[in-house]
């Protein structure tokens, strides 16, 4: 999920069974937003909590002012994602704590997220995942084990890359029953997963562009 990202495209001709949606990683006006659902744009997704490595850990600054903008721009249907502090430089937050962090502002904000993604991948911010395969493994149970335990619905962004990059395999299981969402910027708006992979066969999200004119979106298809 890139800091900087992306704005809106067309997409005319694609199947209307698919559900469009916005990312983003910073704050986003009232007015971008309400283009951006002028757009066909329909779902808007906030990161929820960021590595934040120098304090162990935080939810993201931009997310309940983010949020309120999308509100105020008529959306309906949200989603977050959570980017865990991990790595071995960082003295990050227990697991289970960063999580309740993110899920006792989405309570106190009565904030109606729908699904929160565990955002897998490595930066040049933080060095996240920096244990080697077996480490990155073990650590990344520990991140389903918080999951579980917190009972909210959710599910896995990465992307195939990623994956192999931080276990060392492509065919590594962690958590093929809850939904996948994956980044692969061809600007084609399917849900065609080419490259199975983590035990996937099919995925329920695309992250498909981080190209675009406002320059605060990442652009998404979903299957509802």
């Amino acid at each position: 999920m890139r800091a900087s990202t992306a704005l809106f495209i067309a997409f005319a001709g694609v199947a209307t069974a698919l559900t469009h949606a916005v990312d983003s990683s910073s704050e986003v006006s009232v007015d971008i937003y309400k283009k951006a659902l002028g757009q066909g744009f329909t779902r808007a997704i906030f990161r929820g909590y960021q590595e934040a490595c120098s304090l162990g850990g935080r939810v993201d600054p931009t997310f309940v002012p983010s949020y309120k903008n999308a509100v105020a721009a008529g959306y309906k249907d949200f989603d977050a994602y959570f980017f865990p502090c991990t790595g071995t430089t960082n003295k990050c937050k227990p697991y289970a704590t960063q999580l309740a962090e993110l899920l006792d502002t989405i309570s106190s904000q009565k904030l109606a997220i729908r699904r929160i993604w565990l955002d897998i991948e490595t930066d040049q911010v933080c060095s996240p995942f920096d244990y080697g395969a077996q480490g990155n493994i073990a650590e990344a149970k520990k991140l389903v084990a918080a999951f579980r335990a917190a009972k909210h619905d959710w599910g896995i962004y990465t992307s195939p890359t990623q994956w192999e990059t931080i276990f060392g395999s492509k065919t590594f299981v962690l958590a093929n029953d809850v939904p996948l969402w994956f980044a692969k910027f061809d600007n084609v708006e399917t849900l065609d997963l080419k490259t199975p992979f983590g035990g996937w066969t099919k995925a329920d999200a695309k992250q498909y562009t981080d190209q675009s004119a406002s320059k605060k979106f990442d652009l998404n298809v979903f299957s509802a």
